[in-house]
């Protein structure tokens, strides 16, 4: 996920947090009020190339709409409130933003543990909480206030499951999760699950702590094992750190992550270890590599104004803005109320897919399945969904859903 070099304005402070205005200039039918949208995303902290992006996907969202004329005749004001990747901070950004601001609606935040205490919050408060990439899928199950556009882990693992004892024809997996955070025991969790009723064999599961740097023992107890495949069940920096050591063992075995390791710091610490002949896959919502209409002119818009393609994190809180601004237009009037039913109603085409708001106030989508190249990027495979794989052929034309 690409957070490196991001250079951000940021207008109000409050205390060690920071808070920021964004919107564009008014056009003539535009009223001098705004319509307000919050976002309390991780700006700083472990998460924050998270955050950074998601906020690079939200500023093009809003410059969009704005350009357009607004909603319902005003500007749309974003404000923005960093977490610094901190639980306990994201609740407090839900209850800062709704005091000083009253947002009709409240934009994310980056990862499961920390969405889940803003969910919380913004459930108290009632003002409707639209989480743009936090996958646990217990977070939307915290109330009716909360609505998500992204797909929840099973989504994700099932999909990568799918594609491995199906395209690579893997077997034997074994499992590293980093310990006691909610996206990356919930990816192992259904992952193990769903290639176990395939007929594939986890053969090991092992646990390792966030900012672990030293996998020789793990990887060499893959080996007794004779796996032949190893989900990394956790964030780009230890993923990174565990292709490094693999490479110093030359282990010869595929690896398979989650949406967790996009981000330009991966193939940095990954070096050499990422070669022509490496087998790493990813599934996650977005490639930039997909050529429908709407996301060729996403990545344009995107390229135009930060000179890089957008990742997953930004193409999430493009999309994430764009179905609150829907629900805005929705909405009877412009109170939480009415955008919050205005939510429940919303079909949107996103660039990370079709976004169909359900039952439980989430969304189901194809994951995208991409491969780690030695160019640094995630190059698109293919789109899986239902525990089938649709060739690139199918799903990277004009007018096909991810």
């Amino acid at each position: 996920m690409n957070g490196g070099g991001y250079h951000w304005a940021r207008a109000v402070i409050y205390g060690l947090l920071v808070v920021c205005c964004l919107a564009g200039p008014a056009v003539e039918a535009q009223t001098a009020d705004p319509a307000v949208i919050g976002a309390v995303i991780s700006l700083s902290g472990r998460d924050s190339a998270f955050g950074q992006a998601c906020l690079s996907g939200l500023q093009v969202a809003i410059d969009e709409v704005n350009a357009e004329g607004g909603v319902k005749g005003q500007p749309v004001s974003l404000q923005v409130y960093d977490d610094r990747s901190d639980p306990v901070l994201a609740a407090e950004g839900v209850r800062v933003l709704v005091r000083d601001f009253r947002p009709l609606a409240i934009i994310g935040s980056n990862t499961s543990m920390v969405t889940s205490a803003a969910a919380v919050a913004a459930q108290s408060v009632g003002v409707p909480l639209v989480v743009p990439e936090a996958t646990n899928p217990n977070i939307s199950a915290i109330g009716d206030w909360i609505f998500r556009v992204c797909f929840v882990d099973p989504d994700m693992a099932n999909a990568l499951a799918s594609f491995a004892y199906g395209r690579l024809g893997l077997r034997r997996v074994a499992v590293l999760m980093e310990e006691n955070h909610d996206y990356t025991l919930s990816l192992a969790r259904s992952f193990s699950r769903r290639f176990r009723e395939l007929g594939g064999e986890v053969v090991l599961q092992m646990g390792y702590a966030p900012g672990e740097t030293k996998f020789a023992d793990p990887l060499r107890l893959i080996g007794e094992k004779q796996a032949d495949a190893v989900l990394v069940s956790g964030f780009y920096p230890e993923a990174a750190a565990i292709l490094s050591a693999a490479r110093d063992k030359e282990m010869n075995v595929a690896f398979l992550g989650g949406d967790a390791w996009e981000d330009d710091a991966f193939f940095a610490i990954a070096g050499d270890a990422i070669t022509d002949k490496s087998r790493i896959y990813v599934a996650s919502h977005f490639s930039p590599d997909l050529q429908r209409i709407k996301v060729k002119g996403f990545v344009a818009a995107f390229q135009e104004r930060f000179a890089h393609r957008p990742n997953t994190s930004a193409a999430l809180g493009y999309d994430a803005c764009g179905v609150a601004v829907d629900a805005i237009r929705e909405a009877a009037e412009l109170t939480p109320e009415a955008v919050k039913l205005g939510l429940s109603k919303v079909h949107h085409e996103g660039v990370t897919g079709q976004i169909d708001i359900d039952t439980t106030r989430s969304t189901v989508k194809r994951v995208i399945i991409m491969q780690a190249t030695p160019d640094r990027r995630f190059t698109f495979l293919e789109s899986v969904g239902g525990g089938e794989s649709t060739p690139q052929s199918e799903r990277a034309g004009d007018g096909a859903r991810p």
